[in-house]
């Protein structure tokens, strides 16, 4: 077993029981993929990957310049 992910998973409120599973589960196709998988088959969210399709759904504000500063090169009358 992977002491790593087992690690990862119960700092991540993970039941024993479903880390047994999950383990048994993937055992022999053991990829972070795979054990996302099975955390989302039993309720869990993602911990080991990220769907970055679903960031096209945030609404960012690229227009952003950040604040507005004068500096000295403004021109005096």
């Amino acid at each position: 077993m992977n002491l790593a992910i087992i690690y990862e998973l119960r700092a991540n409120d993970v039941s024993e029981e479903h880390i047994e599973l999950i383990m048994s589960r993937v055992k022999n196709r053991l990829t972070e993929e795979n054990i996302d998988k099975e955390l989302v088959k039993l309720g869990y969210s993602k911990i080991f990957t990220v769907d970055y399709d679903e960031f096209d759904n945030y609404d960012f504000d690229d227009d952003y310049s950040g604040p507005s500063h004068k500096g000295n090169n403004e021109e005096i009358d």
